[in-house]
């Protein structure tokens, strides 16, 4: 049985990466495009099933809230980030995201004709961020944020160094570590989009940004993959082409 030459083998990888890593980052680009693809109201009627849909209105609780990890605050949408200073391009210090997760509850959005139920959880999240607290390599976090830390498994540093090599990177914020929130407050202004299911609105995008800023904030990411798994297909084919 003849084996495949190794080009061919490796062309083969590299085209199925990149149709998958374009599925996927397609796949987001078309729920960030919801933003526009979508009919703008203030109200839902009782033949809206199944209709794409933007609301734009202040955030009410309805029922019980989450409560924002690092801040203590009260939100119904919420993603948390962990962030420390590694050495990036060309060994400058940069931000590098170590842990994130997201969580949302079911919400109302008052719009100026009505109040309208928005469903949990939403898919996406696109909301303002606020640093909360940033703490420096050897110094220990608030109790609050020690507590998440364990609680999550967030990953211990990466940055570890002797005692005389600590105050260097100190200056230079290397093991520095950064805790954000992106939250939805009641009394906060969001756009909701997505399908209306049975008097309800099942989120697929809430946001505090304009719709361009949204799709400014979401697509960067996806656009990137897409431009990746486009270059993989491409060299995945060309080595077949080849071999």
């Amino acid at each position: 049985m003849t084996l495949p030459a190794l080009p061919a083998l490796f062309g083969a990888v590299m085209l199925l990466i990149g149709v998958f890593v374009c599925l996927v980052s397609g796949r987001h680009v078309w729920r960030t495009a919801a933003l526009f693809r979508a009919d703008t109201v203030d109200r839902l009627g009782g033949d809206d099933d199944g209709r794409l849909v933007r609301v734009t209105g202040t955030v009410e609780a309805a029922g019980s809230t989450l409560t924002a990890p690092f801040s203590g605050v009260d939100c119904v949408a919420l993603r948390s980030v962990v962030e420390e200073r590694r050495s990036g391009a060309y060994l400058l210090p940069t931000y590098v995201t170590i842990h994130e997760s997201a969580r949302s509850t079911a919400f109302e959005v008052r719009t100026p004709h009505a109040t309208l139920s928005i469903a949990d959880p939403a898919r996406t999240v696109a909301l303002d961020a606020t640093t909360v607290e940033t703490v420096a390599l050897g110094d220990d976090p608030p109790d609050r944020i020690a507590r998440y830390e364990r609680d999550h498994d967030v990953p211990v540093s990466r940055v570890s160094l002797p005692r005389p090599l600590e105050a260097i990177a100190r200056a230079g914020t290397f093991g520095t570590r950064r805790y954000r929130e992106q939250r939805a407050s009641p009394g906060d202004d969001v756009t909701v989009v997505g399908r209306v299911d049975g008097g309800r609105l099942d989120p697929l995008v809430v946001s505090t940004a304009t719709p361009l800023g949204t799709l400014r904030r979401l697509s960067t990411t996806s656009l990137a993959g897409l431009l990746i798994g486009v270059g993989a297909i491409v060299l995945g084919a060309g080595l077949l082409v080849v071999a």
